[in-house]
Parts: structure tokens; sequence; C-alpha cells
């Protein structure tokens, strides 16, 4: 079976690397086409709950405005709909209405780089009240190599100017297509329950398409997430044998990282050995 190609492949670049790796990218390109659309009526369900979905700090408004208008003009320029904030709604809430990417607005203050706003409904593995108010070092502690790598991102949002969009990629596999998955657990339990012969339909190559901006008055940075899910059963036999490529070349501290274990019965049955 086979069906159109992903939106994105990042595996071909080889195994999952700790590493910056943005690149600037047309800025007309930042949020369209967007190819996760199909994704919003289920993403508008979860805003409801914005408790969930949703943090703003003290003083973060100005910047989280500025942010939507920035992100609307764009939508708009695009032939796209995207109403006006309007006063008195969390600005990225309402914006992430109209867009499938997930919106986290990192603000500089005393303590360097941090989270002053965001909208989670498809984060991969962590939660809000874990990104919440956190500083980039904070939240890059669990990956290895996680301080280098902060220091490394916080240098290129003092660098980066408004007008630019940098772009990069991440890419895992997980049991099923489910988008918003802040705890792995429940994924990783129906991977242990699986059987070899369901590893193809089972299994999904999970993408974050990441893209930072940096606002012009504020100076904050709004970055974007966006989940793309495919099936390895729609994958073509090129994509299947650098995605298993890709897998099998992991070193140990990636695949701890991303506890790929739980998967290894699934891959084997669904991708080749190199």
């Amino acid at each position: 079976m086979s069906g159109p190609r992903p939106s994105h492949t990042p595996w071909r670049d080889g195994p999952p690397r700790f590493v910056v790796g943005l690149k600037p990218i047309d800025p007309g390109a930042w949020l369209v086409p967007d190819t996760e659309a199909g994704s919003l009526p289920e993403r508008r369900t979860l805003l409801t709950d914005r408790a969930l979905t949703n943090f703003e700090a003290s003083g973060a408004g100005p910047a989280a405005r500025e942010a939507a208008v920035l992100a609307t003009g764009h939508l708009h320029d695009a032939g796209m709909d995207a109403p006006e904030p309007e006063e008195g709604l969390p600005a990225l809430w309402q914006l992430a209405h109209h867009v499938s990417d997930d919106l986290v607005l990192m603000m500089p203050g005393r303590d360097g780089w941090q989270v002053g706003a965001a909208v989670l409904t498809s984060p991969t593995f962590f939660s809000l009240p874990h990104a919440a108010g956190k500083t980039l070092h904070a939240l890059h502690k669990p990956i290895p190599g996680g301080e280098l790598l902060a220091t490394r991102i916080a240098r290129v949002f003092d660098h980066v100017r408004p007008g630019q969009v940098l772009e990069r990629f991440n890419w895992t596999l997980q049991a099923g297509d489910d988008r918003f998955t802040p705890d792995g657990a429940p994924l990783r339990a129906r991977a242990l329950a699986a059987k070899p012969a369901e590893a193809e339909t089972l299994l999904h190559v999970r993408v974050e398409r990441q893209t930072i901006t940096k606002l012009e008055d504020s100076g904050a940075v709004l970055f974007t997430i966006r989940i793309c899910l495919d099936p390895v059963a729609a994958l073509d036999a090129k994509e299947k044998a650098a995605l298993g490529a890709a897998w099998h070349g992991a070193d140990d501290a990636a695949r701890g990282y991303k506890k790929w274990a739980v998967l290894d019965h699934l891959v084997a049955a669904a991708l080749p050995a190199p």
C-alpha cells in the first residue's frame, strides 16, 4: 500500500541528531500552506479547555498580541481566513484556531530566554505545565547534550532578525495516529501489546516541523511546531528503506531519549534493516 508522499522526510538525512539545524526559508512559506489543516476540528475541540491548552505569563500579553497580529497578516496575505485578535481573549489561543501549529512565545528575561506564552494541542510527550515559564536550558535538560544545545539555540534567538523565518525538523515513530500526546506512556503500552502483523498499519512516523521568527517591537521569538503524521504503510519502498536505515543507525543516546526499545519488534516487521 502507498499513498501521498509525506510533506516532510527528515529521516532521509539519517538518524536523529540533537543539533540546532535551523535554516532560513522564504518568509512566505512560514505558516502556509498548512499541510495539517485537516486536524483543525480536533484541535478546536481541545482548545475549548483553555486550562489544558493555553498559558500566558503576566506581562506577556503585548508580545503575544504582536505575534498574533504578525501571523494573521501573513495568513491574510496568503488568502487565508483569520480574524483579527479579539480583546479580552488570549491572542495566541485565538490564532491557534486557524493554524495547526502549536505556538510558543519565547521571551528574553533575567535568566535567559523563557516561555512567556504557549498554546499546545499536539505536544510530543511533554505537557503545558512542563513548558510554562521554563527557560531554554530547563526545557532542553533531558535531551542528550541539552546544555550545549540550549546555549546554541539561545545564540540563534539573540541574533535572528525580524522578518527572517528559520526552520528545522525532528522525527520519531509512534504506535498510532494520536496528535495530542502529552504523555507517551499510552502509546508505549499500545506498542508493547501489538503484534508484528499489525506493524505497518499501526506504526506512524511523527515529524515536527519547527520554525522561529523574531518580533520587531517586543524582541520576543515565536516558535511554531507543526505535527505531521504518516502511516508507515503509506510510504513507498524507497522511503521505507531510508526510514529503516535512519532508525537502525540511531545511537544509544537517541534511542534511550526517544524510548524506542518498545517499538523494535514492530519496526523489525515493517522496515528493512540496512
